[in-house]
């Protein structure tokens, strides 16, 4: 079975999220990053099963927009639609482990799962596994384990 075809509508509005995002890094402009993000929302209405605008609006939300909720809200779809796809567990990963000891423990388990996902020459692999090693050590310094929330 092949993958549905991508409407030309869908792309158009990925590239103009793609165009905002780019400036918006460029620039720092909160708005260009809005834009991004609601051209990155209508691209996925044009084809709901297409994963990577949800993953591009997800991490724009989280990182760009400070909207950890709504991101992680974005990541946890993104994997219901496609859970076997590593790059959501890795960028949800990465948003959990800069909020602190109390979202590592969620880090950890999306960076296991990114690791036993991804192909071994996946470029971000190395710094995966030394971020889960980092945060199991920060977790035991403080007495802390993966399941304290």
């Amino acid at each position: 079975m092949s993958e549905p075809k991508i409407p030309f509508s869908a792309k158009m509005w990925f590239a103009w999220g793609q165009s905002c995002t780019y400036w918006g890094n460029r620039t720092l402009s909160k708005q260009l990053y809005r834009w991004a993000f609601n051209a990155y929302t209508r691209a996925q209405t044009y084809a709901p099963w297409w994963g990577m605008p949800v993953l591009r609006r997800a991490v724009i939300r989280g990182r760009e927009l400070d909207d950890y909720a709504g991101a992680v809200r974005d990541f946890g779809d993104l994997i219901k639609l496609e859970p076997e796809w590593a790059e959501p567990y890795l960028q949800r990963g990465i948003l959990h482990s800069f909020h602190g000891l109390h979202a590592a423990a969620r880090a950890i388990a999306d960076f296991d799962q990114f690791l036993k996902l991804a192909p071994a020459t996946h470029s971000w692999r190395v710094d995966a596994e030394r971020l889960t090693e980092r945060l199991r050590e920060e977790l035991q310094e403080r007495g802390w384990s993966e399941s304290t929330e």
